[in-house]
């Protein structure tokens, strides 16, 4: 059994920087994707997302399509007394389509659909600017096209936005490659973890060089990564039930024989170490919807990184080029 040290949140893990924004922000950012299902809630509040802000969470990951978050978001916030949190969402695309197929840009996204989205997040948050503000999906060529960028800086100017950003769909991360060269954005997400390690070669040195910041999603791969799932809960899982059980159970045994007793506790904490090992990253974040999940969360970051020699060893034999999306839409 290895050495669990004392999870004093902010006495274990300094606060990372947020590319050129001058903010300073938590490893590990509260993902409310799921936080309607916290079995906790009370008259809309969320007890987990309190729990997370109170143990110094400093950033709140949500977006528009998140059914019920941004207003259970809004709502916790009212009842929390302490300093406010930097809120990230996301605008909602026009139609789900895009999020599999190529579209041109108008498809997804015109620049009153941006508006209604940011004006319809602020009224749920209950504030008057998002800190940062993603396009909730990204292909390549859109990089080209200048009308999403224009309507992005008019909302800057007019207060209601801070950041602009760009959320990756899927593994797409390459195709924020031009967007983060020509310095179009302040931010960048896409999915990263032990299986979808290819971002170290590609966004995130670039990212790096351009001082945009970068959040990292489905660092447990969507509660694969737990290794507490079973096949029933697979096929139930919106995100796992394409993806090949017995193959991924190989791959969680795999990691499990490797570094769970050596270098870990548990599958999901080896996960959450090993993302956040990568100082390039600005954050994670990562589900939270009961207050157990925020305590193991924050523990395993109290565990501290992973030996650089571990991190290089999963990065070489454990990668996993794949897409269980694919069949979605």
């Amino acid at each position: 059994m290895l050495y669990v040290k004392p999870c004093l949140w902010r006495n274990t893990m300094d606060q990372r920087k947020f590319g050129k924004t001058g903010w300073r922000v938590s490893p590990i950012s509260y993902g409310a994707m799921g936080i309607a299902l916290d079995p906790d809630l009370n008259n809309g509040i969320s007890p987990s997302l309190l729990l997370a802000l109170e143990k110094g969470m400093t950033m709140i990951d949500t977006a528009r399509i998140y059914p019920g978050s941004e207003e259970i978001i809004g709502k916790s916030l009212r009842a929390w007394k302490g300093e406010k949190p930097l809120i990230s969402t996301k605008i909602a695309p026009l139609t789900a389509k895009t999020f599999r197929q190529f579209r041109p840009l108008a498809s997804a996204f015109t620049p009153q659909s941006i508006r209604d989205s940011v004006e319809a997040s602020l009224r749920a948050l209950g504030v008057e600017r998002v800190d940062v503000l993603h396009l909730h999906q990204w292909f390549y060529l859109w990089s080209f096209e200048p009308a999403w960028f224009d309507s992005l800086h008019k909302l800057q100017r007019e207060g209601k936005i801070g950041a602009i950003a760009v959320s990756a769909q899927d593994h797409e991360h390459d195709a924020l490659l031009e967007i983060i060269r020509s310095n179009m954005v302040d931010c960048i997400q896409f999915i990263f973890n032990i299986f979808e390690s290819r971002p170290k070669v590609s966004v995130l040195p670039l990212a790096e060089k351009h001082g945009v910041a970068t959040i990292g999603r489905c660092v447990l791969d969507s509660g694969g990564l737990s290794g507490t799932l079973t096949e029933a809960q697979f096929a139930q899982n919106l995100f796992l039930k394409h993806a090949p059980f017995s193959d991924y159970q190989k791959r969680l045994d795999a990691l499990r024989t490797a570094y769970v007793g050596t270098h870990a506790n548990s599958l999901g904490e080896l996960a959450v170490r090993y993302a956040l090992s990568d100082q390039r990253l600005s954050t994670i974040t990562l589900g939270c919807p009961t207050r157990a999940l925020v305590h193991a969360n924050l523990q395993a970051a109290a565990n501290g990184p992973l030996p650089q020699a571990i991190v290089d060893e999963i990065t070489t034999y454990h990668v996993w080029t794949k897409n269980h999306y694919e069949r979605l839409v």
